[in-house]
Formats: C-alpha cells, structure tokens, sequence
C-alpha cells in the first residue's frame, strides 16, 4: 500500500510541476493588450467607453482565463469599472486571440472631481476646435484616462499595467 501512495503521490508532484513550467512559458510569451480603447458616446447620461483586450499566445501551450475586468482610472482614483463575469475562454497555441468589446459608463456625477480642470481649460478647447483640432480636445481639457484589465489566467490572478486612454 505505501509503494502506491509514493508512486501517486510522486506522479501527482510530477504532473504540478510540469504543469507549472507550462503555464511559466505561456506567461513569458504571452503579450495582453487593451486594443483600441475609445470613447464610444457622449450622451445625457454620462459617457460611454469601449474597448477590446487582444492576447497573442506564441507558445505551444494553452491557457484557459476569465473575461477580463476592465477598470477606467484618473490619476490612480478608480471611476468606472466593467461588471466581472465567470465566462471562460480558451487562449489556444500559436495564435492571436480577442475577447469582446467591454463598455464602461461613466456617468457625470461621477465626473464631478473633473469638471474643474475641464472648466479652466474650456477657452483652450474652443480655440482648438475653431482651429480644427478636433482630435486633442480630450488632452486640452485636460482628463487623463487611463485602463487597465485584471483577470484570472489558468486561476492565476493577472494585471495589466495602465494604459493612457487620454
């Protein structure tokens, strides 16, 4: 009876490891991306931001990780962040994966520590657009923005760094 304890117990500390330098060589070789992180609308309610996360898996191995949760920060202070699911999703070998559009909906209560940096800068912004600088009136009005994602990678716990949305 010890012979099949030892032998279980070996082949079970056997397959942690190999499991282990698996999941290590995916993690060095896995690049995670917010993609095209923008701002979807601009309505009454607030607004609406949208963004994909893409991950290039070039290692032999798969992952399987959770729908990532993406979080909208300014200056580190937490603003909005996008409901956690229990979705699964399989990160095959050798290939680019993208998971699904994630929105995030700020509402402008929630945007009330901004407003008076966008109200000083409000001047800056109008010569912007008469000038035709439609693109940087978010950087004029100065709000930085900025996402990140967490998610659970083969029920490792992962972050991304911040990415500037703004």
């Amino acid at each position: 009876m010890n012979k099949v304890v030892g032998i279980a117990l070996g082949a079970g500390v056997l397959y942690g490891i190999v499991r282990l330098l698996r999941m290590q060589n995916v993690s060095e070789m896995a690049n995670a991306r917010l993609v095209n992180p923008r701002i979807h609308s601009v309505t009454l309610n607030g607004i609406s931001f949208r963004t994909e996360v893409e991950i290039n898996n070039p290692s032999r191995d798969s992952v399987k990780l959770t729908k990532p949760v993406v979080t909208l920060t300014s200056k580190g202070k937490m603003l909005a962040q996008s409901d956690a699911e229990g979705t699964i999703i399989a990160i095959k070998p050798l290939g680019l994966t993208k998971i699904d559009t994630i929105e995030l909906e700020l509402d402008w209560f929630t945007l009330k520590g901004l407003v008076t940096n966008i109200v000083k800068n409000i001047p800056k912004a109008i010569a912007a657009w008469k000038a035709g600088d439609k693109k940087n009136l978010m950087t004029i009005l100065g709000v930085p923005l900025e996402m990140n994602f967490t998610t659970y990678v083969n029920g490792l716990f992962y972050q991304s760094p911040s990415e500037k949305l703004i």
